[in-house]
C-alpha cells in the first residue's frame, strides 16, 4: 500500500514554484500518475476511547499504518489532530475494499489482538475518498466521502465540515474574531449551520491570510462563550487557495483530553 502527497490525479515529492522570463513554470518533481484501477484514501480516525488507545489499520487484511491514536487522520495527520499536517493519501485498488481497526497486543508484534471495527465499501478508480470513524465499542459508525480536488479560486481558501460528535445531533460552526472565553461573542459569524451527526456540509469559502478562531456551538445556542463546545486558533494565516476539512469531534460534557470536544482540521490540497 503506497503513501502518496497529491495533486489531483498525481502525486507530489515537491513543488517549487520558478518565475523567471515573464512566465510561471510548476516543477513537481517526482510524480506517479495513478493507475486506471486505483483509487485515493485518507481515514480520519476519531473514536474517543477513554484509554486513547493505540490502533492500527488493515486493508484487504493488509497493515497500512504505523501506530496512531484517536483524532489522526491517516496518512498526513492534521492541526489540532495527531500526527503531522500534509495532505498525504494513501493508493488503493479499485472495488471492494475491506477495512478494519486494530489493537495490537501489549507488545506491537504486527498480529491483530482485538478487531475494535471493520467496514467495507465500493472503490471507483480515480476516485478520492475520505473514510470517518466516530464513536466506540458497538456503536462505532463510519462515513465515506469524497473530495474534491480542485482548486478554489485565488485569495480564499475552500472548507467542507462534518459533525462527528456522537452526543450532539447537530453543530453551528462559527468563525469569530475573538476567543472563545471573550465576554462578548457577538461578533461570531456562522459559516455553517445545523449539521447533523455524520452528515458533512456543503463547500464554503473564507478569505485567505485571516487570522480568527473557529468554535463550534450546539445548533441554536446563543453566541455566548458558556456555549462554545470546542475552539481553535492558530499563530499562522491559512495560505491561499488551500483546500480543508473540518470536523467536530469528541462527546459534549466529557473533559478528558482523550474524549473532549474538539473542533479540528485535515489538508485536503
Amino acid at each position: 500500500m503506497k503513501k502518496i502527497s497529491i495533486t489531483l490525479v498525481c502525486t507530489l515529492a515537491l513543488a517549487l514554484t520558478i518565475i523567471g522570463c515573464g512566465k510561471v513554470v510548476l516543477d513537481y518533481g517526482a510524480v506517479e500518475k495513478l493507475s486506471a484501477d486505483q483509487a485515493l484514501l485518507k481515514v480520519n480516525y476519531v473514536s474517543a476511547y477513554a484509554d486513547n488507545r493505540s490502533v492500527f489499520f488493515k486493508i484487504n487484511g493488509q497493515r497500512v499504518s504505523n501506530l496512531l491514536t484517536g483524532r489522526t487522520p491517516f496518512p498526513g495527520g492534521g492541526y489540532n489532530t495527531g500526527g503531522a499536517n500534509n495532505s498525504n493519501l494513501l493508493i488503493i485498488n479499485s472495488g471492494t475494499v475491506n477495512f478494519s481497526v486494530i489493537q495490537p497486543h501489549k507488545i506491537d508484534n504486527g498480529l491483530d489482538s482485538v478487531v475494535l471495527y471493520s467496514t467495507a465499501f465500493q472503490a471507483e478508480a480515480g476516485k478520492n475518498y475520505n473514510l470517518h470513524i466516530t464513536d466506540t465499542a458497538a456503536t462505532t459508525k463510519n462515513v465515506l466521502t469524497q473530495q474534491d480536488l480542485t482548486l478554489p479560486d485565488s485569495s480564499v481558501v475552500r472548507y467542507k465540515f462534518i459533525n462527528l460528535m456522537p452526543n450532539v445531533s447537530s453543530i453551528d460552526l462559527y468563525y469569530g474574531a475573538t476567543s472563545a472565553t471573550a465576554a462578548d461573542q457577538s461578533t461570531d459569524s456562522l459559516v455553517m449551520g445545523n449539521v447533523n451527526y455524520l452528515q458533512m456540509s456543503d463547500s464554503f469559502t473564507l478569505k485567505a491570510g485571516v487570522l480568527k478562531t473557529w468554535k463550534i456551538r450546539i445548533a441554536g445556542a446563543p453566541k455566548t462563550a458558556a456555549t462554545v463546545l470546542a475552539s481553535y486558533s492558530s499563530t499562522s494565516v491559512v495560505a491561499n487557495q488551500r483546500v480543508f476539512t473540518a470536523f467536530a469531534c469528541g462527546y459534549s460534557g466529557k473533559a478528558t483530553p482523550a474524549q473532549k470536544p474538539y473542533i479540528s482540521f485535515f489538508l485536503v490540497r
